[in-house]
């Protein structure tokens, strides 16, 4: 009888073991959506400080720049690294800022690939984590560490702006923010965090982005077996759904530009097609012929840069060369 009652008692506990587990995993799954994604996202407006700074000279394709690679620091987002390209003559009057997200040529590396930027001032944002994993592999370990830098990139960059909107060099009335690849995933948060706390962004430009992380994620890991491939994906998009941009889309206003390739296999048609629907804003949509920008493309990235650059003097958000 006794044994009979430790055998029961065990059975009992071997399945609360089984169990426990998956109550765990419905449980973060319905906390996550449930989670209101702007509150997520939200570490409030606070002071940014410089803490270090270096300043260099830079020969690009065009035209000679000065560089200042910058740590910012606010207590509300951790550390900020950003470069900093000013033309070499002295600044009169203030000028236009663009905020460029690259992809996998993240900070500085992304300024190169615009061979000439004028009476304008650009900001490479570096991200606090490496977005190399979304495209070489997302191992599960990884996606703790991912989730604590990816959700710190919107409020990182609308500090940022008001930051930079602050400066004696900066034409606060012409700021924009500009997407690409990895990059514009980011872009409708940013611009849903900044208008919430009144921050004025100008237009924006989302290239070569999507909407629903978890088909863009699937659509990057296919070295993975399928199970491994849509378990990896599921998790990775719930734990950053706060960064969905299909959560953010409806909420923007103002006028952006989008910019896609027919041929992207990175960015599935469907993704950035759902993107173009969501944006109630004023857009101009831009369909090539390509697949996917990257640094291996040259002519495709000068491209999409000249569509940009143009897009940008028409919207009066940049000087002319």
């Amino acid at each position: 009888m006794i044994a009979t009652v430790k055998i029961t008692v065990l059975l009992k506990i071997g399945a609360l073991l089984i169990l426990l587990p998956g109550l765990l995993l419905a449980g973060w799954v319905l906390l996550q959506l449930l989670r209101d994604p702007l509150a997520a996202l939200d570490r409030g407006v606070g002071d940014v400080t410089v803490v270090r700074e270096s300043r260099y000279p830079v020969a690009l394709a065009e035209e000679s720049r000065s560089y200042r690679d910058l740590v910012l620091y606010s207590p509300r987002t951790d550390s900020i690294h950003i470069t900093i390209s000013f033309p070499v003559d002295p600044i009169s009057e203030p000028l236009p800022v663009l905020v460029v997200l690259g992809g996998l040529e993240i900070g500085r590396k992304s300024l190169q690939y615009i061979p000439r930027h004028g009476r304008n001032i650009l900001i490479a944002y570096q991200y606090p984590y490496s977005p190399r994993y979304w495209y070489d592999g997302t191992p599960l370990t990884e996606v703790p560490a991912i989730r604590r830098s990816v959700l710190k990139v919107p409020a990182q960059l609308e500090n940022l702006i008001r930051w930079a909107r602050r400066q004696s060099w900066c034409d606060s009335n012409r700021v924009a923010l500009l997407g690409y690849s990895f990059g514009a995933m980011f872009v409708p948060a940013v611009y849903r965090l900044a208008w919430h706390h009144g921050t004025k962004v100008g237009p924006g430009i989302m290239a070569y982005g999507g909407s629903n992380i978890y088909q863009m994620l699937k659509a990057n890991l296919k070295f993975l077996p399928p199970i491994g491939r849509y378990l990896v994906a599921g998790v990775a998009a719930l734990a950053i759904r706060p960064v969905e941009p299909a959560l953010h889309l409806p909420h923007l206003q103002g006028e952006f530009l989008l910019i896609n390739g027919v041929d992207d296999h990175q960015i599935p048609r469907e993704c950035w097609e759902e993107l173009h629907r969501l944006l109630p804003a004023k857009k101009t949509v831009v369909i090539l012929n390509e697949g996917h920008m990257n640094p291996a493309k040259p002519d495709l990235t000068l491209k999409v840069v000249r569509l940009s650059r143009r897009w940008l003097l028409e919207k009066g958000v940049t000087n002319p060369d």
